[in-house]
């Protein structure tokens, strides 16, 4: 009986989350650009990347090709340490300014690469990007005339995981968009604050005045999450997310279980360090429920009494989420069925404990690295 006590508490809270964010999504406006006023900024695009020699000439070929001005943008790609023809590939662009990292990071080397892009950055508004992603011909001119119109001190932008039709890539990219309305909610809420660095942006000297990454460089993760909350502390009201379709970047979702499990724990390891609060609160919510659906769940196999009670309970989950990712499957035009979405249901409710609790162990692999 307590146990059931405990999973309505603990759904009741749930719902209340989940109403809280699709008014966030729904109150969100849709990004529509104003006739400019004054000249596009100058903009440095900075990429990092490490052994991506499959993917960074495609992202290279998409940048030569955007609709900004060619004179007002640069692209600066920082080399970790790649052991393939990364560099070569880089370097065989004459737009593009490479850096090669040199230094030994211990952990954090994503964030040295980053700092070392901004130092040598001669625009005063850095555009971040992954070198796996792929960019819109229209992203730059979007994300650039935001700025202008704004004058944000960070921007959030959306990333699309595009997948091979798979259940695990079809998986991913239901999951990483719910994630995107989360995060475009809860900044437009301006309570649950949340990015992605394969497509954030914000001023240099913004960069500069919150010391870059400097208290948190003893984590690997994290260069997207903890330089945007050191920024809404010191520019609470100028953090956004451009809800718009030509801002979406695209990238592409883990070919592995493995390589899927070793990517979430990555991103959850570093929440412990979180010190936004409310965005505390919201992943131990879900954590917990989650890990509540999964007792359930465990228990009806000895107590098959339980099973109708698991059964309904994935029930109610689906529709108390399904307002709310309705609406972003549609802004992303990713197609799901109610149908699709409950059967992927028991896969979410096994993923999020489990990459929670291995999480504490701080330890994974990323391109190639054993980090903690």
């Amino acid at each position: 009986m307590w146990l059931i006590g405990l999973l309505a508490l603990l759904t009741l809270g749930y719902a209340g989350l989940i109403i809280h964010l699709k008014k966030g999504w729904d109150t969100l406006p849709k990004y529509i650009p104003d006739p400019p006023s004054s000249p596009l900024p100058f903009v440095t695009v900075l990429i990092p990347a490490r052994n991506e020699e499959d993917n960074i000439g495609v992202l290279l070929d998409a940048l030569s090709k955007q609709t900004y001005p060619q004179e007002k943008m640069e692209v600066i790609v920082v080399d970790d340490h790649s052991s393939d023809r990364t560099a070569f590939i880089a370097q065989s662009y004459p737009f593009v300014k490479l850096i090669e990292l040199k230094d030994d990071c211990l952990n954090s080397y994503k964030k040295r690469a980053i700092e070392k892009g901004i130092e040598q950055a001669t625009a005063p508004f850095i555009v971040c990007t992954d070198a796996d992603c792929m960019p819109g011909p229209e992203w730059l001119e979007t994300v650039g005339g935001y700025y202008q119109q704004k004058k944000c001190a960070f921007i959030a932008a959306p990333v699309l995981l595009e997948n091979n039709s798979s259940v695990l890539g079809r998986f991913q990219t239901l999951d990483f968009l719910v994630m995107q309305g989360i995060t475009a909610a809860g900044i437009q809420q301006q309570s649950i604050y949340m990015a992605n660095g394969a497509n954030m942006s914000y001023p240099k000297k913004v960069f500069e005045s919150v010391g870059g990454y400097k208290d948190s460089k003893q984590l690997a993760s994290g260069d997207d999450f903890f330089l945007l909350h050191k920024i809404q502390k010191e520019y609470p009201s100028q953090i956004h997310f451009i809800k718009s379709e030509n801002a979406i970047i695209r990238t592409l979702a883990q070919l592995t279980w493995s390589e899927f499990f070793q990517q979430r724990i990555r991103w959850a390891s570093k929440s412990s360090q979180y010190d936004n609060q409310p965005l505390k609160l919201v992943l131990l919510l879900v954590g917990i429920y989650n890990l509540s659906l999964l007792v359930v769940f465990a228990s009806s196999i000895v107590c098959p009494q339980l099973l109708l009670l698991a059964l309904a309970s994935i029930l109610i989950k689906s529709l108390i989420e399904w307002p709310f990712v309705q609406p972003v499957a549609r802004f992303f035009k990713v197609p799901i069925t109610g149908y699709q979405f409950l059967l992927f249901q028991p896969l979410h409710i096994i993923y999020i404990p489990i990459t929670g609790i291995l999480s504490f162990q701080k330890k994974y692999v990323w391109k190639g690295r054993k980090v903690r």
